[in-house]
């Protein structure tokens, strides 16, 4: 719980409390254990650097969105919307399973990782404690397979000779998905959006092969997408190797408190279900057609793709929340969220309007003419980026930095069943635009009801970060009921310069804390020394 301190004072106390808690990031954490050489268990470490960092992500997500788009291309080209659509339900098939049967505890080997490596350097009792959970879910997702196939195979009218092909996409990327999170909590961020681009690089390697050689189908196509997680997964294992080996004991203290970490998040991950792109792909097999899953799959994954920004943002900033609080510089993490955040979320929401209006046009040249349905799904859909991207950004890592998970429980649970009523009411009237503001609807919520309980139970005060994200949703709405991108594009860029006018003061303190760091990241020890 953080609390208000003297950073809330006068602006003279202010400038002081910056100078010294600035000074006191170039420490690293607990210094006496730290061996000389391991900077990155310390706080200067993450803001030194978290450009470097970033820019690396962002690169290595380009790379694998270029990646993604052509493997994407090739098999719409090959097997046409309808094929594609049957690899998208396959997929989705898989992490459905995953979603609900073992992710559940994924993101405790992050925080709690985070903090033993801080601690001593490894991540060796963190990371086999939760394998220890993870392999009985495995076995009891592979146990109850009677049950949820005939339900999955129903739904998605999956052929009865892919439950192997399924459950080896289970398989492969629920080991994957924990060996990302080891990697996040030894804040080797950048080794882990390679690896990324590494699985991306062989499953376009691997489609391309198939295409070429006349081999292509949806069954051939499925199975490369397993292959691209195991060999990540190899990678990674033989990268982590110092850092887990050898083989720690279950740590049950730590288990417990896992276990109860993750708890909230277990009805999450069955309610949360209902607010992903997973359960559109249900509702529009049952109300439209397999065509329409491919559309709306293509369009949907330009906006994962952009997604990507802000939750590479994420990735960065939770480590530093956990080494701010284990170092107990909580009030670092409060000047983020209250000057920085909201400044950031206002260019966020103008990156996201101008990636609307221009895939409006840049999609049905890329894919074709059948595809020219994807640019005003676009608009709603890029609002609900917009309104994940503070969440994402700040919101959520500062929930599980602090261990209130029960937050993103609240919130995804009220945007998912939104999002389940919503499909039900919007798609048969409104077809794949329904579908897309059904999804608006249930992260506006969400994002909503994380700001206010953030706000109330852990951070003191309010600010206008849900007031940044405005400008698009405006926007979005203009575009779908009259049709015009360019008229959206403008509406949402008065509204946007309106709300800069109204809050420039803030803006002018988020670009001093900015510059502040600036200097910070390029020389830490004249910055400390001024």
């Amino acid at each position: 719980m953080l609390h208000k301190n003297s950073s809330e004072e006068s602006p003279a106390t202010e400038g002081e409390q910056r100078a010294v808690s600035t000074q006191v990031d170039v420490e690293p954490t607990n210094p006496s254990a730290l061996p000389g050489d391991d900077s990155r268990r310390g706080a200067s470490w993450d803001l030194v650097q978290g450009p470097k960092n970033y820019v690396s992500l962002v690169s290595a997500q380009v790379a694998a969105a270029l990646l993604s788009f052509g493997s994407v291309w090739l098999a719409t080209h090959y097997l046409g919307a309808d094929g594609y659509g049957g690899i998208v339900a396959l997929i989705a098939a898989s992490q459905l399973v995953l979603l609900l049967g073992v992710n559940w505890t994924s993101i405790s080997l992050a925080r709690f990782g985070c903090e033993e490596f801080i601690e001593t350097g490894r991540i060796a009792t963190t990371f086999w404690t939760r394998l220890a959970i993870l392999i009985p879910n495995v076995l009891l997702v592979f146990a109850l397979v009677p049950l949820w196939l005939p339900i999955l195979s129903k739904l998605l009218h999956l052929p009865p000779n892919f439950l192997w092909l399924v459950l080896g996409l289970f398989l492969s990327n629920a080991f994957w998905v924990h060996l990302q999170q080891a990697l996040q909590g030894a804040k080797l961020m950048r080794l882990q959006g390679w690896l990324l681009t590494f699985e991306r690089v062989l499953i376009f390697a691997a489609i391309c092969f198939l295409s070429f050689s006349g081999r292509i189908s949806v069954f051939t196509v499925a199975c490369v997408y397993f292959i691209g997680p195991l060999g990540a997964s190899i990678a990674a294992l033989f990268k982590l190797r110092k850092l887990i080996w050898p083989v720690a004991s279950v740590d049950f203290p730590l288990l417990k408190r896992m276990l109860r970490f993750s708890l909230p998040i277990i009805p999450t991950a069955f309610v949360g279900f209902l607010s992903t792109n997973y359960l559109d792909a249900l509702f529009i097999l049952h109300f439209l057609s397999q065509v329409k899953l491919g559309i709306y799959a293509v369009t949907y994954q330009l906006v994962g793709l952009a997604q990507q920004l802000p939750l590479l943002a994420g990735y960065l900033v939770m480590p530093l929340f956990v080494t701010f609080q284990t170092g107990k510089q909580e009030n670092r993490t409060l000047r983020f969220m209250k000057e920085v955040l909201p400044l950031l979320t206002l260019l966020w929401t103008l990156g996201c309007v101008l990636m609307a209006a221009a895939g409006w046009y840049l999609l049905p040249l890329v894919f074709g003419a059948k595809f020219s349905e994807s640019g005003p799904l676009l608009w709603p859909l890029m609002a609900a980026t917009t309104l994940a991207g503070p969440i994402l950004m700040g919101y959520s890592p500062i929930a599980t930095s602090t261990s209130s998970t029960y937050i993103t429980m609240i919130g995804v649970s009220l945007g998912s069943l939104a999002n389940l009523l919503l499909n039900f009411l919007l798609i048969p009237r409104f077809g794949l635009l329904g579908c897309a503001w059904a999804t608006t609807a249930a992260y506006g919520i969400n994002a909503i009801v994380v700001f206010l309980l953030v706000h109330r139970r852990i951070l003191p005060g309010h600010t206008w970060t849900l007031q940044a994200m405005l400008p698009i949703v405006l926007g979005a709405l203009y575009a779908s009921m009259t049709g015009r991108n360019l008229g959206a594009l403008g509406i949402s860029l008065i509204v946007a310069a309106l709300i800069g006018l109204a809050h420039r003061k803030s803006i002018v303190t988020g670009v001093k804390t900015l510059n502040e760091y600036k200097r910070f990241a390029i020389d830490p020890v004249s910055a400390a020394a001024n």
